[in-house]
């Protein structure tokens, strides 16, 4: 009910003013914390609730620099709640690097991982579009990019070409792809949609 969202605001400001000052007494913990990852769905929470949230803009690269997917994608959706935040020149060249992960990420993942990863990743991607219209060109390529690799992967199960270690694998393959296929039409669609929009109302 109302009384209890009240009070779950009024906890998490109190939560978050107590971060927001030890990340000013100790910067790096900021980093430690982001390097260790935390659930993606608080970012909405952190982002706009730690004043001094900024600062992770420091490290971006080097957080999109691990090696580890799980790593890179908790910075891309970070750098997407920072670009909302803060429409700084140094958000949107933290955005512009993301962007070049993904395109990087298209080839280097596997079939089976790609799914999971860019699952993830797109609500971020058009995130960044909606904080940076300039980015709409670069975000629909890859998006284009990413639904052909993901209709050749869906033909190439179909055909048997990708073989799965079990039947049920198999079938749980297809419908990630399946269902990444179908979140491209749509998040792509919406990048256009939102661009004819813009363009309309200057």
């Amino acid at each position: 009910n109302a009384h209890q969202l009240t009070d779950l605001r009024e906890v998490q400001g109190i939560v978050c003013s107590f971060i927001h000052q030890r990340f000013i007494a100790q910067p790096m913990l900021a980093k430690l914390i982001h390097f260790q990852g935390y659930s993606s769905a608080l970012l909405s929470v952190t982002v706009p609730g730690i004043a001094s949230m900024h600062i992770c803009l420091d490290f971006i690269p080097e957080l999109l620099g691990q090696p580890h997917p799980d790593k890179q994608l908790f910075g891309i959706q970070l750098i997407s709640h920072l670009c909302v935040q803060y429409a700084l020149p140094t958000s949107l060249s933290a955005a512009r690097l993301a962007i070049n992960v993904c395109s990087t990420l298209l080839t280097v993942l596997t079939s089976s991982s790609r799914p999971q990863f860019f699952t993830s990743a797109l609500p971020a991607l058009a995130r960044m579009c909606d904080a940076f219209p300039v980015l709409c060109s670069d975000v629909t390529s890859l998006l284009l990019q990413l639904g052909q690799i993901t209709t050749a992967d869906i033909a190439d199960r179909r055909r048997g070409g990708v073989l799965a270690p079990s039947r049920g694998e198999y079938a749980s393959q297809l419908d990630n792809s399946s269902a990444l296929l179908q979140q491209v039409k749509e998040i792509f669609s919406d990048i256009l949609d939102s661009a004819i929009i813009n363009k309309i109302g200057r």
